[in-house]
This record gives structure tokens, sequence and C-alpha cells, in this order.
């Protein structure tokens, strides 16, 4: 890979929150971010975040685990995001009591980006797919600006 290659990812994937990565070529495709506020909550969350991450990486999704104790969730969705992570999940205990989590796309921000109760069980699957999902839309979205933009 070029440094021009890379300035033209950039270029082109990049918004006023940074980077926003294709999963094709993202080296961490998904980021997995336990959620607890008590340390009751913590064990049980935890341990549903590392399964899910057991069950991904096999999967050969290339996935990471934010479990930096010394920083909110916000500020970790924050650097994930400007890092260009085009997935990421959120387990909170809530989620672990209903055996599910949330999704997050980068390509799309706020609500509209965000799949509630997707449950574990079918994680492999709806994360695949999502990131397939997000790889088409970021390459239509580049169309679509080459096309307006080319005179």
């Amino acid at each position: 890979v070029s440094t021009r290659m890379v300035g033209a990812i950039i270029m082109v994937h990049g918004d006023d929150q940074g980077l926003r990565l294709p999963p094709n070529i993202a080296p961490i495709q998904t980021v997995i971010v336990p959620i607890w506020k008590k340390d009751s909550e913590k064990d049980q969350v935890m341990a549903a975040a590392e399964t899910l991450l057991k069950k991904l990486a096999d999967a050969g999704i290339r996935v990471k685990m934010d479990a930096t104790p010394l920083k909110t969730p916000g500020w970790k969705f924050n650097f994930w995001e400007m890092k260009g992570v085009p997935v990421r999940i959120e387990v909170g205990p809530r989620d672990v009591e209903k055996n599910c989590f949330v999704t997050a796309r980068r390509d799309r921000p706020g609500k509209e980006g965000k799949t509630f109760g997707v449950p574990m069980e079918d994680a492999v699957s709806a994360v695949s797919a999502l990131l397939e999902d997000i790889q088409a839309n970021l390459y239509a979205q580049a169309l679509v600006h080459r096309e307006e933009n080319t005179h």
C-alpha cells in the first residue's frame, strides 16, 4: 500500500468526524465496547463481550475489544469513529439480560446507523452482512460524488 493510495482513501472516504474506511481494507473491521456502571455488572458484560469477540474472530472478522478502564464509552465511541472502524458493537448490562447487542455503522451517523437488539446467536451473520452493506454503501457514495464532480 503506497502513501498515495492511503491519501486517496482519506480524501474519498473521510468526513468531518475522521476516517471512514471500507471494511475490505480496514485493519480493524469491528470494535466491541463493553459498557457497565457498577462493578457487579462488569463480569457479566465482559464475559458476553469476550464470547462475542471469539465468535467474530473465529469467523475471520478483524475485531478488537476496547475495555480500557479509565475511558468513558463516549470517548471510546469517538476514538474508534475517528480511526474509521466500520462497525462498533456495544454490549451493556441490559443487552446481556436480553442476550443481544447494539451495532453502530460508521457510514451512517446517529440513530440512523444504529441497530438495537441484534441477537448474540446471529452475531456472525449480522456483522458480516453489515460489513458487506457498508462496503457497497461507501462505494456508491464515492461513485456518486465522482459523477457529480466530474465535468
